[in-house]
């Protein structure tokens, strides 16, 4: 099966006539016709209008840049939730110990945006930013809607890898399928998906799922990282790490041809046990360690990273491409 790719960023109105019988036949009249009522859709309508979801994207935007301000996450008053709370709380760390440029811009601007037909809840919706001021990539933002008294939060940002080409999507007056978690109508159910990636980031090419998802920048740097890491503690000590998908989503929403966009985050811990030796840490670490910059015992980190992937509907013979993806450091304690 051959998918195409691309950005993506009514019916005709039925006329109801009424035919009257005018002619009066031995005395009676014939009787108007009773019209019959419209249709119900056989699939529900978007759940947004466009100018509900730029009205949204407005909110989201006003709410981020008062937490900017104060540089703090107030869950009842911030549109932000799940692994995006987490990456920009530590932000917030990061822009409160000096770090220039620690706060991600998120663009309010959209150059596509994808909704979903559903009369249901939870509700997602996936944006593509314009790109940024500072001309680096066009982030996928993910939005979710809990309920119907809720309003639309970030769940999740990732930074477009280049070169990146977005699946076919229906427009947002249009909306595209809700995929549950444990969709069998797409490649990988999406309740399984992180699974499988975590153990490609774990395992490399000896993972059983290695041939499931293509290269990406992302497992790129995180070699890189480790390696770092391990050739820190060379000289005393020993690394140890885990990788977890994260307890929140994944969040899926569908394609036109099938398949889904699915959006999920997952966990890095490297713990540094440090032998006869001292370590100096680098000035984002030694932000959430109090300012403390030399270490003589140990060194635990934790990083969260988010992805958004393009799944192929079921029987496809294509990968799974991963669109983007967001990484940082969110907490270290140490001794």
């Amino acid at each position: 099966m051959t998918r195409r790719h691309g950005f993506r960023v009514p019916p005709p109105a039925r006329a109801l006539g009424a035919v009257v019988g005018a002619a009066l036949l031995a005395g009676c009249a014939q009787p108007l016709p009773t019209p019959s009522p419209e249709p119900v859709p056989a699939t529900p309508s978007s759940s947004v209008t466009p100018e509900q979801a730029e009205d949204v994207l407005a909110a989201m935007a006003e709410a981020v840049a008062a937490a900017d301000a104060a540089k703090a996450v107030d869950p009842a008053a911030t549109r932000v939730t799940g692994p995006a709370a987490t990456l920009r709380t530590a932000e917030y760390t990061l822009a409160a110990a000096g770090a220039e440029g620690a706060v991600t811009p998120l663009p309010e601007a959209a150059q596509t945006i994808v909704t979903t037909a559903t009369d249901e809840w939870p509700r997602t919706m996936v944006v593509v930013t314009e790109p940024p001021a500072d001309l680096q990539a066009p982030l996928l933002l993910t939005l979710v809607q809990e309920g119907p008294r809720d309003p639309y939060r970030l769940w999740a940002w990732v930074r477009l890898f280049p070169g990146t080409q977005m699946p076919p999507t229906a427009q947002p007056e249009v909306g595209n399928a809700p995929v549950p978690p444990d969709s069998t109508d797409v490649l990988v159910p999406p309740a399984e998906l992180m699974q499988r990636y975590v153990d490609v980031l774990t395992n490399g090419d000896a993972s059983p799922h290695a041939g499931l998802f293509g290269a990406d920048p992302l497992r790129e740097n995180l070699t890189g990282l480790r390696q770092a890491y391990a050739q820190t503690a060379a000289n005393g000590g020993t690394v140890t790490e885990s990788i977890m998908p994260l307890e929140e989503g994944p969040v899926a929403i569908g394609t036109a041809d099938g398949g889904a966009i699915v959006t999920g985050g997952f966990r890095l811990t490297i713990s540094i046990a440090l032998q006869d030796s001292t370590l100096t840490v680098d000035p984002a670490t030694a932000a959430f360690l109090g300012g403390a910059t030399t270490l003589a015992s140990s060194l635990e980190l934790t990083f969260v990273g988010t992805v958004a992937f393009d799944v192929p509907p079921a029987g496809s013979d294509e990968q799974v491409t991963l669109l983007g993806g967001e990484f940082s450091l969110t907490g270290a304690t140490g001794a």
